[in-house]
């Protein structure tokens, strides 16, 4: 399976509504799309667009450059930034989670940055889990295609409050995690974030895509 992520940034005076209704019909005409998730992404994004948007497509059946483009042509959309990726680790505690909340981070490690440095943030992000439990269901994964970021750190949680309150303030997030993100510490290995989050109606993490589920 490919998959694929995208923020949407918008033209003033867009409507959301129309644009969620024309990326869900226009994308029975995508080859091998399984299935479609929409976003608006909420107050407190910071380096995000105004809209998530994630595709699963059957392997290796559309060139990512053709989806940006194509996602480029949506009514509404000014510009996209949208990559494909392949996940390295995840873990799931609600495969039926509704009404929830999914998270959505982009960051780049800075070139410089050594593989030992880049494994051990890989390692920390994935043990954030065990430490939080509010953390419903994640995935970490690394970038594929040609695009200015080199992971996609995605997360589900039951509301809101869970993202601001304990993922955010968590002692492990400042005191392990946060070294790889700050350039004042000799652990600085990103150099850049995109931090998006929407609502969402189910899961989008643990489902299964199946050839006729173009929902979002």
């Amino acid at each position: 399976m490919r998959l694929e992520t995208a923020q949407l940034f918008l033209e003033d005076g867009a409507c959301t509504t129309t644009l969620e209704r024309e990326l869900s019909a226009r994308a029975q005409s995508l080859p091998g799309l399984r299935r479609v998730a929409f976003g608006r992404n909420m107050e407190g994004c910071w380096g995000a667009g105004d809209c998530t948007v994630d595709l699963h497509f059957a392997a290796d059946s559309q060139d990512a450059a053709e989806v940006s483009a194509w996602l480029s042509q949506l009514p509404g959309v000014s510009r996209t930034d949208h990559l494909a990726y392949r996940p390295i680790g995840g873990g799931e505690r609600a495969a039926g989670l509704q009404n929830g909340v999914w998270r959505t981070l982009l960051f780049r490690v800075r070139p410089e940055a050594g593989s030992e440095h880049v494994e051990s943030l890989e390692r920390d992000l994935l043990r954030m889990p065990a430490y939080m439990p509010t953390i419903r269901n994640w995935q970490l994964s690394r970038v594929t295609s040609p695009s200015a970021w080199t992971h996609v750190w995605q997360q589900e949680f039951a509301a809101i409050g869970d993202l601001h309150g304990e993922y955010l303030t968590h002692p492990f997030h400042w005191g392990r995690v946060d070294r790889w993100f700050d350039p004042e510490f000799s652990e600085w290995t990103v150099s850049a974030i995109s931090h998006a989050f929407c609502p969402m109606a189910s899961s989008i993490l643990t489902q299964r895509a199946t050839a006729s589920d173009t929902s979002s």
